[in-house]
């Protein structure tokens, strides 16, 4: 299991598109933590996880009772767990990005047709 990324704040599934298989979470700045910050996980093919989280913790690799999924040959994804196993998502690529916006400005990732 290799730690890629945790933030200790409150996080929400903010975007899921069905066309690219992406999804974007969102955590908003607020007093404590005075940066948004955006998560993207590219070419989704699976994923299980609740909306909201108190903290964000992203890993990648074994010691995690993933789900029984059949993921097709040749997808090139990987397994990343959310706070060790309260969600996984099969998907290609994770980045993510802090900046000073808010609710309504554009993630940096592009334009996210009814992210505002």
């Amino acid at each position: 299991m290799a730690l890629i990324v945790v933030w200790e704040r409150p996080f929400r599934m903010w975007h899921f598109s069905v066309s690219f298989n992406s999804l974007l979470l969102r955590s908003l700045s607020d007093d404590v933590s005075p940066a948004r910050v955006d998560v993207l996980l590219s070419n989704v093919f699976f994923l299980r996880m609740p909306t909201t989280f108190s903290r964000f913790e992203i890993r990648t690799g074994d010691g995690f009772d993933l789900p029984r999924v059949e993921i097709p040959a040749g997808t090139g994804g990987e397994w990343f767990t959310i706070n060790a196993g309260e969600g996984y998502v099969y998907a290609t690529h994770c980045e993510w990005h802090e900046d000073e916006g808010n609710a309504m400005t554009p993630s940096r990732f592009g334009p996210l047709k009814r992210t505002d």
